[in-house]
């Protein structure tokens, strides 16, 4: 009994110790900070509720001078929503500087993964490219939570133009686009935000568009993106996250923050 209960542990420490180094890989992978862009302040955030996620971000600066972001959520959780997560994010990667049109790159990511997994993975995601002197975003929204764009009390909101990438073989998706004027907030998320879960009760879409509301004149993005997450722990009031989370904000300089 003792050899085995021994047994035991030493395949419980070996586990773990693979989450360990798996956590700390995942997280290698991910940014390790935010691009310096002229005019715009930049912040992200990322969360995962178990050990490993399926929650990603990115960003690049092409030499061009326009950045390139993504943000993406994998169906599921654990382990496997992990791996998914790293070949989606290299396949990324490897795209930025080919695909110059936010559409081309999200229809190469869409059938890249179609062909590399089974019909019951996707994710959702969104592709940006901003030209910082111009302030305009071309973009694809596939399938993800729409972005907020703030100022004030006044929103917009970027919708879904097409479905995740991977659940077709191919997509024709099509670049929209709009400008980010200057003291506008733009807000991505993965939808661990508005799906937060108290109860029966969600934190939802209506509760995130009116904290943005009342708090993109936040002086800096670290303080924006802090106020955002208390708001979502005040609503919980003590209940554990269940999803991953991810906040990526870009705020154009140019005018004054609102108190």
């Amino acid at each position: 009994t003792n050899a085995r209960l021994l047994e035991a542990d030493r395949e419980r420490d070996r586990i773990a110790q693979e989450l360990t180094n798996a956590t700390r890989i995942q997280r290698d992978m991910l940014p390790a900070g935010t691009p310096t862009l002229p005019g715009y302040e930049l912040e992200a955030f990322i969360e995962t509720c178990n050990e490993v996620g399926g929650d990603l971000y990115d960003f690049h600066v092409r030499d061009d001078g326009h950045l390139v972001f993504i943000v993406g959520d994998v169906t599921g959780k654990g382990m496997g929503a992990a791996l998914l997560m790293s070949s989606f994010l290299a396949s990324a990667r490897v795209l930025y500087d080919t695909c110059l049109d936010p559409a081309d790159l999200a229809s190469r990511l869409g059938a890249m993964l179609h062909r590399t997994t089974d019909r019951k993975r996707f994710v959702t995601g969104f592709v940006g490219c901003l030209d910082p002197a111009s302030g305009m975003l071309h973009y694809v929204n596939a399938g993800h939570p729409p972005p907020i764009i703030a100022r004030g009390g006044a929103l917009r909101e970027l919708d879904s133009g097409g479905p995740p990438f991977g659940v077709l073989p191919a997509f024709p998706y099509t670049t929209e686009s709009t400008v980010l004027a200057p003291g506008e907030v733009f807000a991505l998320f993965t939808d661990g935000i508005p799906e937060a879960q108290r109860g029966e009760e969600l934190y939802d879409e209506e509760r995130l568009r009116q904290a943005m509301r009342e708090e993109s004149g936040a002086a800096d993005l670290g303080a924006l993106r802090r106020r955002l997450l208390e708001r979502v722990d005040e609503f919980l009031a003590g209940e554990p996250r269940t999803d991953d989370i991810t906040l990526v904000l870009i705020r154009r300089a140019g005018a004054p923050a609102w108190s």
